[in-house]
């Protein structure tokens, strides 16, 4: 993956949209050169995100028409992110779509737990928190995600639907501002975070921070009345629970949103919604004991851009590869229960990244990046039985729709996932063809990926026919135009293994194989 010097990202949230662009340095940092917001209320309502109006639609696509423009203008390389709105919101496509026609903006909708682990990953690169354990909120809109991470690993990652904005239309969408609604908030907020934040007692951390725009006012406010109004300095901002605490009487004293704007460091665009928001924090702060928050002035968006900098190993990070760890996490929770499943899922993997590897070291596959394409392999390899927990009848389908909607699949894009889910679903039954939706949506080069990938998969599978590991590796060489595969068998009971049923059952699913590399192949 090649990037310029100079990245963008733009966080699509549920009331404003953000803008970063950075300037990449080569000590592994980067320096922000340009930020912009702009209020949007893309998502509104109490419970599910139905629907985005073609109001709020315009609105969005108008705001990321000029950010598109400032990214250009700086020459950027652009990522852009959608979180809970988009997430939930029935007509998402149709935005999606025109903001690719107006815009020329591809946009992933990432799920809750990625939309977490890129928040981390931002916070990080503001505060020293690095080798400290760490408990993180994130207050937006229509989600608010609970973190623990230590050495720029995640421990613990959530997400819920509850926002600022989710929480004003629930118990504040009429004023004045009632006694009897703000308790029924703190009702509300203690059960639905409750056992996260017990779980997270249960974890412990050593520090203590939030992110986004509501932690940020509050501290800012909280700021301003400890210096009784005079300027203050935004970098490094704490926000002490007794402070947290004299900020909430103080937004709860005023009947109207129109007389909270008039408090010091309150933004009149977030006087509406801020009641509810900082409630939400002020109960995390109460449950878990917390006696300040460090402000981070990076969340989600600087997020998106060092995992765009890892991605392209223009950084190092010590910490292990998240998106395998994760696939290796989502197969060993669904086949927990079928150890020799798993145990077969597992080497089936590694047989498919040998055949691959192979295939590339006789030049017969060379575009591509190698890592990337070995990761969507060897994760679709790991997951491709998972589907097996639903029924055995069609589990290739069932595997498709698990990859495809789980939020445990943690760094990949949506893009990534697709394919993934793809190979999966074409491990055996009908080929890839551009008949099924799913397949013709994809680009031409995904395409020809999910199909050379399945047949890869297939004959890894045909491999290991018995689940008992026989087929030790697997070699290739090449006699004119015809591929020839070598099994090596393992070892049982101080003999060589009697592979023979592996290499008949190879023999019958090769044909998906030698399709996708225009070869004939035969099995020694």
């Amino acid at each position: 993956m090649t990037l310029s010097q100079t990245l963008a990202a733009i966080d699509l949230g549920t009331n404003s949209f953000h803008l970063v662009v950075v300037r990449f340095r080569e000590n592994g940092k980067f320096e922000v050169i340009g930020d912009e917001k702009a209020s949007v209320r893309l998502g509104s309502g109490a419970g599910d995100i139905e629907e985005i109006t073609p109001e709020a639609m315009e609105r969005g696509l108008s705001v990321l028409d000029r950010f598109v423009q400032i990214a250009r203008s700086h020459g950027a390389d652009l990522r852009a992110v959608a979180t809970s709105a988009l997430r939930e919101a029935r007509n998402r496509e149709e935005f999606l779509l025109a903001a690719r026609n107006r815009c020329q903006l591809s946009i992933e909708v990432v799920p809750g737990k990625e939309e977490a682990r890129l928040i981390y990953l931002g916070v990080i690169q503001a505060l020293p928190l690095f080798e400290r354990k760490i408990f993180l909120i994130d207050i937006g809109g229509g989600s608010t995600e609970f973190i623990v991470g230590q050495h720029g690993a995640p421990q613990f990652l959530t997400s819920h639907k509850i926002g600022a904005i989710r929480l004003k239309d629930r118990f504040f969408d009429s004023e004045p501002l009632r006694p009897t609604a703000v308790e029924a908030c703190r009702r509300y907020v203690r059960v639905e975070i409750g056992s996260t934040l017990q779980h997270i007692v249960g974890i412990g951390f050593e520090a203590a921070v939030a992110s986004s725009g509501t932690a940020e006012t509050l501290a800012i406010m909280a700021a301003l009345s400890r210096n009784r109004g005079q300027e203050i300095d935004r970098r490094g901002l704490i926000l002490s629970r007794n402070e947290l605490d004299l900020v909430v009487a103080a937004l709860l004293e005023q009947p109207t949103h129109q007389k909270r704007a008039r408090l010091p460091g309150l933004d009149e665009r977030r006087a509406d919604i801020i009641v509810g928001g900082a409630i939400l924090l002020q109960e995390t702060c109460h449950a878990l004991k917390i006696q300040s928050l460090l402000i981070s002035p990076f969340a989600l968006r600087e997020g998106v851009i060092f995992d765009t900098l890892l991605r392209s190993n223009r950084v190092a990070l010590n910490i292990p590869d998240i998106r395998r760890a994760s696939a290796v996490h989502l197969t060993e929770q669904m086949l927990r229960h079928d150890p020799a499943a798993l145990r077969s899922s597992k080497h089936i993997a590694r047989l498919a990244e040998q055949i691959y590897l192979e295939l590339r070291r006789c030049r017969l596959v060379q575009t591509g990046d190698q890592e990337q394409d070995t990761l969507l392999l060897s994760s679709a390899a790991l997951l491709h039985n998972v589907g097996m927990l639903i029924s055995h009848s069609a589990h290739h389908k069932h595997s498709y729709y698990i990859i495809k909607n789980s939020e445990l699949l943690l760094g990949f894009s949506g893009a990534e996932i697709e394919i993934i889910a793809q190979i999966a679903r074409y491990h055996r039954k009908a080929a890839p063809s551009r008949k099924h939706a799913e397949f013709a949506l994809l680009g031409a080069r995904d395409q020809q990926r999910v199909r050379l990938f399945s047949g890869i998969l297939r004959l890894a599978v045909a491999l290991d026919r018995g689940m008992s590991s026989r087929v030790e590796s697997v070699d290739l060489e090449l006699e004119g135009e015809t591929l020839v595969f070598g099994l090596h068998a393992a070892q049982e009971s101080g003999q060589k293994a009697d592979i023979q049923l592996e290499r008949w059952a190879a023999e019958e699913k090769i044909e998906l194989l030698a399709e996708s590399l225009s070869r004939t192949i035969r099995i020694a």
